[in-house]
């Protein structure tokens, strides 16, 4: 019996369920982390990183990027666009289901043309 997650995931990647994922994103949309200061990103990175300090201006020029990615707002401080990033990521968990489930019945043809030749 399938649990009530993989029912809700069977539902999410149903080819009609395009609006609906749009409809989560919209209600995601709003979720974001609370600014925190540049100073504060860029000692965790360094502590993260560990060899060397990375320069100011490889941090903004990383979360510019990230903010034209949606990823991150950069205003007061950086925040975290939580919403866009699990609705990405959302998309991301589909199309690899649907990779899999391709690559699945490729394997299961070629297995089934190999014992016919055998």
């Amino acid at each position: 019996m399938k649990s009530n997650l993989d029912l809700t995931f069977a539902k999410l990647t149903n080819p009609r369920m395009s609006a609906g994922l749009m409809v989560l994103h919209s209600l995601l949309e709003t979720l974001q982390s609370s600014p925190i200061p540049p100073r504060k990103v860029r000692d965790k990175v360094d502590t993260l990183i560990g060899e060397r300090p990375v320069s100011k201006q490889s941090i903004t020029n990383a979360a510019r990027r990230l903010e034209e990615a949606n990823v991150l707002e950069r205003g007061e401080g950086y925040s975290v666009n939580y919403g866009y990033l699990l609705s990405v990521l959302l998309q991301q968990v589909i199309h690899l289901n649907e990779c899999v489930r391709d690559l699945e019945e490729e394997v299961a043809a070629l297995k089934s043309v190999t014992k016919s030749l055998a």
